[in-house]
């Protein structure tokens, strides 16, 4: 029962339908009034009347809640706030703590200069390589294969700058990852931040009852899990599920480029974000125009898309074999189980991560996301140790067996989808396993 003012307490407020709550370390705040205004979007929409504990404190710099206060104890008919970590919970809340405390969230600013020094380089050897001898044919592979690993690597550095990682102040990273993300790479870099928000927070996460998806789960090419069935709506869609195993390394090659940069800017509005796109096809103008026909223009630009494509393969290939939730289902999970269990690590020589760009970490970056790149290998020891601790699967293997995983997973849903289809035409897929 609320306390009152017979026992010498203020009561309780009253919990009113119009506000919006989430749950940090068993209390109540009310966001209704900062929602819009969150800089990480809408996503904290997905978790009113939960504990997002675990998101907050490791998507968020020290001390993000100071200047909110919580509604005294759990307010009128609030129910209480549950937040009871399992002892796996609290033992990476406890590694959490010991990073910050040890400064492993810091930004080594040399390592990130060096970082930000190889794009540039490959654009500027790019530039003076076809100014000199774009007329000759193997000076054209060579730089095809250049510009590919320029769009490459500009990827990466705007997965780090938009999770602010370099500078650790958003604002200034962000207009680093704009530069990066879209005047070198050629994308909507505030578009991609949006949706990986979402993604870190409900990683692999459906709601049917919304239509709500993780926005980088779902592609209308494919369906890696039954539960998106109910997404794939026309024909067409029907159609490509049943080839998906046959198409998805295809795709990602010779189409994900193009695709990636329609979907982007698709809805963009926002005006820097077209300045830096404009820049972008100047400099592949200025580029491309030092050879000397039209033909191999278009060719050195197309060979240089698919090389990037390897790209697309790499984020997806971490996720696509692994689990689905419902949103309830993820809500109720502790956090760092489920990220541990959502994501495949990449075996790999440490000489190889630029190749990976630290996504061969990707359960060391889905539980600790502001965790830079530089110290995956480090911190990965020590939550294979909790793991192991507490018979909690790590998974890991190399990246040619994590794609014949997902391959094998494709073909897995592409056949449930058929023998669904030509048992019953006119299945309306609910979601739940056929």
């Amino acid at each position: 029962m609320p306390p009152n003012e017979n026992n010498g307490m203020t009561a309780f407020p009253t919990a009113c339908e119009n506000r919006k709550y989430i749950g940090y370390r068993g209390l109540w705040y009310d966001v209704t009034d900062f929602i819009p205004k969150h800089p990480g979007g809408d996503i904290i929409q997905r978790f009113v009347g939960q504990d997002a504990t675990h998101v907050i404190e490791t998507a968020h710099r020290k001390h993000v809640m100071k200047h909110r206060k919580p509604l005294p104890g759990n307010a009128g008919m609030l129910q209480p706030c549950q937040y009871s970590p399992t002892p796996f919970g609290q033992q990476m809340i406890a590694l959490h703590h010991k990073l910050e405390k040890e400064g492993y969230y810091d930004q080594s600013f040399s390592w990130f200069l060096m970082k930000f020094s190889i794009p540039i380089f490959l654009a500027v050897a790019t530039v003076l390589t076809l100014f000199k001898y774009g007329h000759i044919f193997s000076v054209q592979c060579l730089c095809s294969i250049t510009l590919g690993l320029f769009f490459h690597q500009s990827g990466f550095l705007m997965h780090d700058l938009m999770h602010s990682h370099a500078f650790q102040n958003y604002k200034i990273d962000e207009r680093f990852g704009v530069f990066f993300g879209t005047l070198c790479y050629g994308i909507s870099a505030r578009w991609w931040k949006d949706e990986h928000t979402v993604h870190h927070a409900l990683t692999n996460t459906i709601d049917h009852a919304t239509g709500f998806v993780d926005p980088q789960a779902k592609e209308d090419a494919w369906a890696q899990n039954e539960m998106l069935f109910p997404l794939m709506k026309d024909k067409l869609q029907h159609t490509l599920i049943k080839i998906q195993y046959f198409t998805f390394v295809p795709l990602c090659l010779f189409v994900g480029r193009i695709a990636i940069i329609v979907d982007s800017f698709r809805e963009e509005k926002r005006r820097d974000v077209w300045v830096a796109l404009i820049l972008h096809f100047m400099l592949m103008a200025t580029m491309l125009s030092f050879i000397n026909t039209w033909n191999a223009r278009f060719w050195v630009y197309y060979a240089a898309s698919v090389g990037e494509g390897i790209l697309h393969v790499q984020l997806l290939m971490n996720h696509y074999s692994k689990p689905f939730y419902e949103k309830e289902t993820m809500h109720k999970k502790e956090f760092f189980e489920a990220m541990v269990e959502a994501n495949i690590n990449i075996v790999s020589p440490r000489w190889m991560d630029w190749f990976h760009g630290g996504l061969n970490f990707h359960i060391e970056h889905h539980c600790f996301p502001r965790l830079p790149r530089n110290r995956y290998r480090e911190v990965s020891t020590m939550i294979k140790k909790i793991c192991a601790e507490n018979g909690i699967h790590y998974d890991e293997c190399g990246f040619v067996t994590a794609v014949k995983r997902t391959l094998s997973q494709l073909k897995s849903v592409s056949d449930i989808f058929e023998a669904a289809t030509a048992y019953e035409p006119t299945t309306k897929f609910n979601g739940k396993e056929s």
